[in-house]
């Protein structure tokens, strides 16, 4: 089982939406990693979002262009200050790749929360967009972080 955490994309300020929404530029960074994960055949067969107006919008993008036929399903302990241990229990019940889209400082606190562990995500940059992949080890029942990406390497890779 594959989990995929995702840090919502770049949202508007508060005084042109109050709900936040995604910006234009956030919108298309968000498309353009869908893009790419499709290409690499990552799919879905669950998609989380958070109350908030940016994370269902980062949410549905994926599901429109990665897993069109996903009903996306509002989750209501992955918002931004959320403890992880809320959520833990729950994800290690499941067995199918789900994909969350959520906050900062969640994804990063839910990610030391499954893998035991902080020292990999001084690697990861967690720019708004970015995505990370988890998976369970199915001999010991453990996390590990297996890949992540984010739209700044994504626009590179589409240069190269």
């Amino acid at each position: 089982m594959k989990l995929y955490l995702m840090r919502h994309g770049e949202a508007l300020s508060p005084q042109v939406d109050p709900e936040r929404g995604l910006t234009v530029s956030g919108k298309q960074k968000i498309t353009d990693v869908a893009h790419y994960l499709r290409k690499k055949s990552v799919s879905f067969n669950h998609i989380f979002h958070s109350e908030k107006k940016r994370a269902r919008e980062t949410a549905q993008i994926m599901a429109n262009i990665i897993s069109p036929d996903i009903a996306l399903q509002q989750h209501a302990h992955i918002t931004p200050n959320d403890d992880p241990e809320l959520i833990l229990a729950e994800i290690n019940l499941w067995d199918e790749d789900t994909l969350i889209a959520s906050h900062l400082p969640f994804v990063p606190n839910l990610i030391t929360a499954l893998t035991a562990r902080d020292a990999y995500l001084t690697a990861i940059t967690f720019e708004t967009g970015t995505i990370v992949c988890l998976e369970k080890n199915d001999d010991d029942n453990k996390w590990k972080i297996s890949w992540s990406t984010c739209p700044s390497e994504v626009n590179y890779n589409k240069t190269l």
